[in-house]
């Protein structure tokens, strides 16, 4: 069946299924966007530890500012793997194909009717 052919009801059914299919990709890709930012950032975060570690003539100076430098950058690795982690359980919690009920599941498949009292949005007015 075509999703032309359906009813206002079960079309607009049919659309939010696809609309939180849509969502539920831009948080997985907004997940992989943030893994890529920890990822620089703990590199980043090592490389000064690293340059803390093998430098034998700095001034306390420098040394301190790496020592700030390394702080900054781990504290945001963590905060981009919590942003990470949210972005995640995000993309699953929205996604109809993970905690989406059968009917969604089906609709997104191959568009069909649904029972007129099951969708949020009728024809009728509101009363």
């Amino acid at each position: 069946m075509s999703a032309d052919t359906l009813t206002v009801e079960s079309r607009a059914f049919f659309e939010r299924s696809k609309s939180k299919v849509s969502v539920s990709l831009w948080y997985g890709a907004a997940a992989i966007v943030f893994l890529g930012f920890c990822a620089a950032a703990g590199g980043m975060a090592a490389a000064y530890n690293n340059v803390t570690d093998s430098s034998v003539n700095n001034s306390s100076e420098v040394e301190d500012a790496y020592t700030s430098f390394k702080g900054g950058y781990g504290f945001a690795a963590f905060c981009y793997i919590i942003a990470f982690i949210f972005a995640l359980v995000g993309a699953f919690l929205v996604s109809p194909f993970v905690t989406g009920t059968a009917n969604e599941t089906k609709m997104i498949r191959s568009p069909q009717e649904v029972d007129s009292g099951y969708s949020a949005y009728s024809e009728s007015p509101a009363k």
